[in-house]
């Protein structure tokens, strides 16, 4: 038999901490002489990186693991393993007929060792997990930076504390000493990463204190964070972000529902009249203030005048951007146990409806920024030609014409494609 070479692949699926979490493994394989391959059929190891959050993604995995038992039957030395929160989540899997072990989120470590010794089952945790002395590498101008892993809200729907455990926040210290690294290998675009950033909290240090240092880093040109809870804002929080001009005017922040009564059955913790008094301080504080939101529909005991005044807070708030899901069970999770399930055509159709709604919103707000001039981080190709650019409050533009990844220019914005402005540069910052 022909000796393995250590060559792996790793698929993932899901949010930004995931896509930050395959970093990890990819810094902790390399470190182990392992080779990053692009295609399975390469592999020695295939790893795949797995959500729970969503059965979308649920079931996209799944597929993955499906797709490989050609390959596997034809090359039945290849080690696959699964890792991130199905791992955790659905301990079956480890009787799909092409997984060989286990690997939830706090388990990484072992990654390597377990693998190449062929070892089944599931990798064990360290419950106090950060991989705060793991630096990742991206060769690109953008990275994700993690300060926070896990979550103390056990919103009723979701499964995030169940799968990553309860929150840790990193050392002050240990976040800037891989802000700086990352900046020193060329990154000029970090977005930090948490469950719930704003709960971030390390010996006195709160997350608008450590969202200063961080701006205050030379060379940074723009900073951005997610996800916030509205029951965490802290009261400085957009005042920090006005003071720093690298900081950008962009708020991911989950409404989830517009009635107060499926929030309260959602365990979330605040009111619709709590999340717009943020809202108003934001956009009071930020000018262009980019907003965007998860919401919900279809959640158990959602009736029909529930779901409109989802979409009136969607009328009310008008969201640049809104990731909509129709409900479904998560295992293991409050929710899960309700009985009064809203049935599957009712929720697709109030979805339908809301998706409809937040794209005329979207497009109508897109269209205003036709004839304006702004500030422009040129952050990689576009698909169909150009640049792919941010303003400073964190929206995508398209440039025409020449221009450097990683400079700011002066863009003025001519057309706009669906929902992108397209601009031209008027000159370099």
């Amino acid at each position: 038999m022909e000796k393995l070479e250590n060559k792996f692949y790793i698929r993932t699926y899901g949010c930004q901490m995931n896509k930050y979490d395959s970093d990890i493994i990819k810094a902790l394989l390399l470190k182990e002489n392992f080779k990053e391959v692009s295609t399975p059929e390469e592999a020695d190891y295939i790893f795949i990186n797995t959500c729970a959050v969503r059965e979308h993604a649920e079931k996209r995995a799944i597929g993955r693991l499906n797709s490989l038992k050609s390959l596997k039957k034809n090359k039945p030395e290849t080690i696959v393993g699964v890792v991130g929160c199905m791992a955790k989540n659905h301990p079956d899997l480890i009787h799909h007929s092409v997984v060989d072990f286990l690997a939830p989120p706090d388990s990484y470590r072992n990654l390597a060792k377990w693998a190449i010794a062929k070892k089944s089952g599931y990798i064990p945790e360290d419950k106090n997990e950060q991989y705060s002395d793991i630096f990742i590498y991206p060769n690109k101008i953008s990275s994700y930076l993690s300060i926070t892993r896990g979550c103390n809200y056990f919103c009723s729907y979701c499964i995030v504390p169940y799968t990553r455990g309860l929150i840790r926040s990193r050392p002050p210290n240990n976040i800037l000493e891989e802000a700086e690294e990352l900046i020193d290998g060329g990154m000029r675009e970090l977005t930090l990463l948490g469950q719930n950033i704003n709960a971030y909290y390390y010996k006195g240090v709160d997350f608008p204190e450590i969202l200063k240092r961080v701006a205050n880093l030379k060379g940074l040109k723009r900073l951005n964070f997610l996800t916030s809870h509205p029951k965490d804002i802290p009261d400085n929080l957009f005042s920090v972000m006005a003071e720093h001009n690298n900081v950008t005017n962009y708020l991911h922040l989950p409404l989830q529902s517009g009635k107060d009564s499926i929030l309260t059955r959602m365990n979330r913790g605040y009111t619709l009249k709590d999340y717009l008094r943020i809202i108003d301080k934001a956009r009071h504080l930020l000018d262009d203030l980019y907003l965007s939101t998860d919401i919900i529909v279809g959640f158990p005991g959602e009736k029909e005048e529930d779901f409109e005044e989802t979409l009136r807070a969607v009328e009310r708030i008008r969201f640049d951007q809104s990731y909509m899901f129709a409900y479904s069970d998560r295992k293991g999770t409050l929710a899960a146990l309700l009985k009064d399930k809203v049935d599957e055509r009712i929720k697709k159709h109030r979805l339908r409806r809301l998706i409809e709604i937040q794209n005329s919103i979207t497009m109508e707000k897109a269209s205003a920024f036709k004839g304006k001039k702004m500030e422009v981080l040129i952050v990689g190709e576009a698909k169909k030609g150009g640049k792919i650019g941010k303003n400073r409050s964190g929206r995508i533009i398209i440039i025409n014409g020449v221009a450097k990844i990683g400079s700011i220019y002066i863009v003025k914005i001519n057309r706009i494609n669906g929902r992108v402005p397209i601009g031209e540069i008027e000159k370099e910052v």
